[in-house]
């Protein structure tokens, strides 16, 4: 899907004027008869006969999935009502232009692709899995629905509020042993982060409450991950992100800035509710895209997310998706009334730094005597201990009343060489595989270099960065031989040392575990004897072939 950020009425012509050029031939529609021949202007009554021909033309090929095919006959039908270089529109023209807009972008949005449409794929933060199947018991549910009933009338909330079974099947479930303490845990969390959620959605215009979507998302994990590569507490997917303007790359994915992420969750959710003008429809389209959402409704003739839930034409968990923001709406009024001992954690709290070179963020922490993990917590973006190279410089977050510390620790800390890359545009038929054996890097690298699943399909066109391949042992040794005396003493010692214990940490990856501690996803594969792209998940123990392992 090619939807656009900030996209409305007054410039979507602009908008249409730079979609793809068309690719798709089909026979030229004839005028048909004007509907209303009593019209005074029959060329304008024929232009927008013609128009609406064209319009269905493009509604049949978006439901097909061909997306040039239907941009084709859209932006005829926007030429027909709007040539270049005639005076705006006026009076009836107008108002079917903007009800074409209407049409056309409900359709565009339809016609995109669905591998990656939306943010988390119809995925549910791992915390919260188990409400994609709820099970409660009728007594659970007539429990729900007494504490429901005793707290409603006291609720304010700027969402609509609907309970019905599903919403009281999803309390229910919340309240019990198995996601009780995962469900005050994730609220409690959102302390954090909701204070600046609230801000960015009063300036975009956004209701308040819809910052619970972020629960549902990720339970405020900023490196929550899904087995799509959904990234962030807004679990955005990759090409969703570049969307709305969040960098990914191997230093840095901003889908993990809880700050920017933000920003373009509110930009993508106006944009959702263009199109369906229903927030229930919103959180449905935000969790497994729009497009599967609009072909849902197109096949049932549904015209409310209640309808289309009745149905099998989405998939369960989008089903309980509104259900259970719905229930964390109402669990985070009055958590107390529900049997949650919450207790929110402060906001963050932090001044920026500007850094105009990139330095190893952990010497930094020595210098100023901060917390490294202070540090990470901050820029949860950051994909290796090694800053941004920037034209416009990196702005590192910093604990609050440490900036002069930090200052110096920077003034004097060396220039860190940040990894390299060496980019790449994918031609047709091209996979991760096959690339990775091109240029001698592992799938897993160059997956993780571009936030991609190792098994992410590629479009002709689509920027890959490469990531340096790793220098062989005889080059490392022929290096250390060459390196000053303390260094090589430090390798010595280094290489004196047993591996160490390492338990794997949410969000995780083999790339970034081998960057934090100064060695290889190679040498940590061979120290634990694992394959070529294992899957690894928290709690779970690996050795770290060096001295520096946490």
């Amino acid at each position: 899907m090619s939807s656009a950020p900030g996209l409305t009425r007054g410039n979507v012509f602009s908008f249409l004027a730079l979609a793809l050029t068309a690719a798709c031939v089909s026979a030229p529609s004839r005028p048909a008869p004007p509907a209303r021949s009593e019209l005074a202007n029959p060329a304008q009554d024929a232009a927008l006969s013609r128009a609406s021909e064209e319009f269905v033309l493009g509604r049949e090929a978006a439901l097909t999935g061909d997306v040039e095919c239907a941009r084709s006959h859209f932006e005829r039908a926007i030429a027909l009502v709007q040539p270049a270089g005639a005076p705006p529109a006026r009076g009836a023209l107008l108002e079917f232009s903007y009800d074409l807009y209407d049409g056309i972008q409900r359709y565009e949005a339809l016609a995109g692709p669905t591998e990656e449409a939306g943010t988390s794929h119809g995925q549910i933060a791992p915390e919260l899995a188990e409400i994609e199947g709820p099970a409660a018991t009728p007594e659970e549910i007539s429990t729900a629905r007494d504490a429901v009933a005793s707290d409603i009338p006291t609720v304010v909330s700027d969402v609509p509020l609907v309970v019905n079974d599903a919403v009281l099947r999803i309390i229910a479930a919340f309240q019990s042993d198995s996601l009780h303490d995962k469900i005050d845990a994730g609220l409690s969390r959102s302390g954090r982060y909701l204070p600046m959620i609230h801000r960015i959605f009063a300036e975009e215009g956004l209701p308040q409450d819809l910052a619970l979507i972020a629960f549902i998302e990720s339970s405020f994990l900023p490196h929550a991950r899904s087995p799509r590569s959904a990234h962030g507490i807004w679990q955005f997917m990759p090409r969703t992100g570049r969307q709305y303007g969040l960098k990914s790359n191997g230093v840095v994915d901003e889908r993990s800035d809880p700050q920017r992420a933000t920003r373009a969750a509110a930009r993508y959710l106006t944009y959702l509710h263009e199109i369906f003008g229903d927030w229930y429809l919103v959180m449905a389209a935000y969790n497994a895209g729009e497009g599967k959402i609009l072909r849902a409704m197109e096949k049932t003739g549904a015209k409310d997310f209640w309808d289309l839930a009745s149905t099998n034409a989405i998939r369960r968990q989008t089903q309980n998706y509104v259900p259970a923001f719905l229930a964390s709406v109402l669990i985070s009024k009055n958590p107390e009334h529900y049997g949650f001992d919450l207790v929110p954690e402060p906001p963050l709290e932090y001044e920026t730094l500007r850094l105009e070179r990139p330095v190893n963020i952990e010497d930094l922490a020595r210098g100023a005597d901060v917390s490294i993990e202070d540090l990470q917590v901050l820029n949860p973006e950051l994909r290796s201990p090694i800053t941004p190279r920037q034209p416009e410089g990196y702005e590192l977050k910093i604990p609050a009343a440490r900036r002069e510390a930090l200052q110096l620790a920077y003034a004097s800390a060396p220039t860190a060489r940040p990894p390299d890359f060496r980019p790449y545009v994918a031609r047709k038929g091209e996979t991760l595989p096959r690339i990775a054996r091109r240029y001698g890097v592992s799938v897993t690298s160059l997956a993780t270099a571009n936030s991609l699943s190792p098994r992410s399909k590629l479009s002709r066109g689509q920027e890959i960065l490469i990531p340096e391949r790793v220098a062989s042992a005889g080059k490392r040794s022929r290096r250390a031989a060459a390196s000053p005396p303390r260094a090589a003493a430090a390798l010595a010692v280094a290489s004196d040392h047993a591996p160490k214990s390492y338990r794997v940490r949410n969000g995780d990856t083999l790339y970034r575990i081998a960057l934090k501690h100064g060695t290889t996803v190679a040498e940590i594969l061979a120290v634990n004897s694992l394959g070529r792209a294992p899957a690894i998940k928290p709690g779970d123990k690996l050795k770290i072939p060096s001295g520096r392992a946490r």
